[in-house]
């Protein structure tokens, strides 16, 4: 007999060219399908990245309990986790316990503390809530408050009531004068503690 084997009929010589041929094959398709989903995922996170909402950032900060710096006016910083996402502000527990409403109007940048995966930010706001609602719902409890303008403005008193678009405020002091400050003035409201 030849170089054939009578029970394959191959050419042991041809059929070992056929693995290798093979085996290249799977290689090849294996790269090709890997570097496609390198692509697509490039892609899909380019355009997570380019419908990116400021309160989507926030909210994935938040699910991920991600430490932040968030600056707002006057050189205002403040450092802790991001606790609620709502339509116009988000709550921030700071690193010392207190709380903190931030309005997006307010914010210059919020910036991850420490090694953290991409953000997306391709969704909604997790609160059905507008800033003046969530002061609303405060002013029943008559807190004590720090209000800071987007001017850098601090004014600190008892939180009396919030109105349609203004928050009412019995300020500190000997006198213990009110204060009108409305809502589009507000870059943040700190509760006492």
């Amino acid at each position: 007999m030849d170089a054939v084997d009578d029970q394959s009929g191959l050419d042991p010589a041809g059929a070992e060219d056929l693995v290798g041929e093979l085996t290249r094959w799977l290689a090849d398709t294996r790269a090709d399908a890997a570097a496609a989903s390198r692509a697509r995922e490039r892609w899909l996170r380019q355009q997570a990245e380019e419908e990116a909402l400021f309160a989507g950032i926030l909210l994935d900060l938040a699910e991920r309990a991600v430490s932040v710096v968030a600056h707002a006016p006057a050189g205002r910083r403040h450092r802790g986790s991001v606790r609620a996402v709502a339509d116009d502000f988000c709550a921030l527990r700071t690193t010392d316990g207190g709380d903190v409403l931030l309005r997006y109007d307010g914010l210059s940048s919020v910036r991850p503390l420490g090694p953290h995966p991409p953000m997306a930010g391709d969704r909604p706001q997790a609160l059905d809530m507008a800033f003046g609602e969530a002061v609303a719902a405060l002013a029943g409890d008559r807190p004590r408050v720090l209000v800071v303008t987007l001017d850098g403005t601090g004014l600190s008193g008892d939180l009396r009531a919030a109105g349609r678009d203004v928050l009412t405020l019995r300020l500190d002091g000997d006198t213990r004068p009110v204060a009108y400050v409305p809502f589009g003035s507000v870059a943040e409201l700190s509760l006492a503690r």
